[in-house]
């Protein structure tokens, strides 16, 4: 009889630790541990982007359960519109892929229309966060003989950009409508942001537009050095990290339909440095990588890392970023139709 009781005790508190065991079991950590999520980069190796994702992919995998390792994968191509169109139509949707973009991406649909390359819809992304949001600029080479805004109406000013779907495209397009600019020429077909900052050097182009996290990363010594002026903040507000002298672009926009539209269009700027995954990923593993994200961003050791390399930090969360393209895909039809023609060829 005691020895049947024993047995009855032993398989009663043999079925208890399973039970505990089963409980206490982390789904999204069983499946994280042992493997290796990969980080792509939509440019090429050497720039903010490529920075960015390498320091931050660094401190990344100890934060997400499990602890994954990390690799890392540029895909240039057509401003990130060939890697948003990876993670869209053909990566796992499996919490294993990310990606870094550029935001313009998430709203090429929405500015584009019908024409546009991208397969999927801003909204249907899986947002993980934005580590940076910055001052866009419009800034001219030392020799352009461009130093103010107005000048620009007196001298040509040739800026670079890499294709017709990103920021730095859509942004002088839309502006240069606006304000009548046909001095203003934008030569395509840079690779990266390394191969437009070259071509600057070189003398082939004597502008660009680009963010001031991306200028000081990659060349602080365009600023230390004077050897660019920056001529308008392209946002809209003005941004701490650029001289209260420059002027707004808004400044010199009267129409309130104009100035509506460029709002809509500054939304990129909000998200210097998105990071995505493919539509799909399940809810769990997509928290855990939105979790693991922002812990990064508070983490001392990759705030000290980032500080070294000159990335500057003003996360976003992952949560905060659907918000913000859910909503622009809400806006209504004439400020969309506005939008188009400042953004149309």
């Amino acid at each position: 009889m005691l020895r049947k009781r024993m047995r009855a005790l032993i398989l009663i508190i043999g079925l208890c630790l399973a039970f505990s065991q089963t409980a206490r079991a982390n789904p999204v950590e069983d499946f994280y541990r042992g493997k290796t999520l990969t980080i792509f980069i939509g440019y090429g190796v050497g720039g903010a982007y490529d920075l960015y994702a390498r320091t931050i992919g660094k401190h990344l995998g100890r934060q997400i359960p499990g602890r994954p390792a990390i690799q890392y994968s540029n895909m240039p191509g057509a401003s990130t519109m060939v890697l948003a169109n990876y993670l869209a139509r053909v990566a796992p949707p499996d919490g294993l892929q990310i990606g870094a973009v550029n935001s313009a991406l998430l709203f090429d649909p929405l500015f584009t229309g019908p024409e546009t390359k991208a397969h999927f819809k801003g909204p249907d992304m899986a947002t993980i966060g934005n580590a940076a949001s910055s001052a866009a600029v419009l800034f001219t080479w030392k020799d352009s003989g461009i130093e103010k805004f107005e000048d620009l109406y007196k001298k040509d000013l040739v800026i670079g950009a890499m294709t017709r779907t990103g920021d730095t495209y859509i942004i002088p397009a839309a502006i240069k409508k606006i304000l009548s600019l046909d001095r203003l020429k934008i030569v395509t077909g840079y690779p990266g942001t390394r191969e437009a900052a070259m071509a600057l050097e070189r003398g082939e182009i004597t502008g660009r537009v680009w963010d001031m996290d991306g200028i000081r990363s990659t060349k602080p010594h365009w600023l230390t050095d004077k050897q660019i002026h920056i001529i308008a903040q392209l946002a809209r507000e003005k941004m701490p990290e650029v001289s209260p002298l420059v002027p707004l672009i808004m400044d010199f926009i009267p129409q309130e339909e104009d100035r509506k539209a460029l709002n809509v269009i500054f939304l990129s700027t909000l998200m210097a440095r998105p990071y995505i995954a493919p539509p799909g990923t399940p809810d769990d593993r997509l928290q855990a990588l939105r979790n693991a994200f922002m812990a990064t961003m508070n983490d001392p050791l990759f705030l000290t890392d980032a500080e070294k390399v000159g990335a500057t930090i003003s996360p976003m969360s992952g949560e905060d970023m659907k918000s913000l393209v859910d909503d622009a895909y809400r806006l209504s039809p004439e400020v969309i139709k506005r939008v188009r023609e400042l953004t149309a060829e």
